[in-house]
């Protein structure tokens, strides 16, 4: 069998196709498209304008799935934004009337479950912390003898932070400190269990830009997968004192399509590992996605 699965987030759209060989799932190919929904809520609302730009990026998706050929299922799944959008139903019956697709909306503690599952795959999550920084949520699991204790879904990622804190293009030291609270402010009504926590691993594009900067910042092996809070940090610090040009160019040198929203994803990653006293954060390369195949198709969930 090969699937199909469309992640609609609130700053990227992406598409991943994977052929089921006996008990692995093999990632074939992604697409993504950086759609910034986010961006086009108002009052609680995704605009029109937002509306056509998430059924044209579909539409290009699903000519694709169409001219692969050997693709058997197509299932698009949405968070945040969607899910949270007071015109949710009208989405819904667009995109089902336009394409003939049925988005399935995940909610926060099941997209925090299926990160869980997702990273399980490709790396050791039995005990710690595991989190999901999307753009319009972060997604917090506790785990404890590889189960999920308890989970929880933070309204704050790295597109809203940058959308609601920051007013030019890169964080200020007075807006990081804005976002940094209200991130904790979040985690304390959570009332997530409050210990100390040798590992934070964390899934999702912010993640996998954060690991990549990381290792350009401190000249490391791209294949490098686990950063050192402190380290991490202090490059966040480092970094938000730059000249704005400065800033400009090291991200452009090494994740263009983040400008605006690395570093607020960076501040929430890092408000999270101090929050656990975490000494290490693992970045795993699979996620939400491969979590939705294993669980939702294939029915496993460990």
């Amino acid at each position: 069998m090969i699937y199909a699965v469309i992640d609609i987030g609130s700053n990227t759209v992406r598409l991943s196709v994977y052929k089921i060989s006996e008990d692995k799932v093999i990632n074939l190919f992604n697409e993504k498209e950086q759609a910034s929904l986010r961006s086009y809520v108002d009052n609680g609302s995704l605009t029109e304008k937002g509306i056509d730009r998430l059924i044209s990026t579909l539409r290009k998706f699903k000519l694709v799935v169409d001219n692969f050929g050997d693709i058997d299922e197509l299932h698009p799944f949405a968070t945040s934004t969607i899910r949270d959008a007071a015109n949710r139903t009208e989405i819904l019956k667009r995109v089902k009337d336009e394409l003939d697709l049925d988005i399935e909306i995940i909610s926060g503690e099941e997209e925090a479950k299926l990160s869980f599952i997702g990273a399980s795959s490709s790396v050791d999550v039995s005990r710690g912390v595991l989190t999901d920084i999307g753009g319009g949520s972060s997604e917090v699991v506790i785990i404890e003898q590889s189960k999920v204790i308890k989970s929880t879904s933070l309204n704050i990622g790295s597109l809203s932070a940058f959308n609601d804190y920051v007013n030019g293009l890169f964080v200020s030291k007075d807006e990081k400190k804005a976002i940094d609270s209200e991130v904790k402010s979040l985690l304390e009504s959570s009332k997530l269990y409050r210990e100390d926590h040798d590992l934070l691993c964390a899934v999702g594009g912010s993640a996998r830009a954060s690991l990549k900067y990381y290792n350009e910042y401190y000249d490391l092996d791209s294949s490098n997968t686990v950063m050192d809070a402190s380290k991490f940090n202090s490059m966040l610090k480092e970094v938000i004192d730059k000249e704005p040009r400065v800033i400009l160019d090291s991200i452009l040198a090494v994740k263009p399509d983040r400008v605006h929203t690395l570093l607020p994803g960076m501040v929430i990653l890092n408000r999270l590992c101090k929050y656990f006293y975490c000494e290490k954060i693992s970045i795993s390369q699979t996620g939400v996605r491969e979590g939705y195949v294993y669980s939702k198709l294939l029915g496993r969930n460990n």
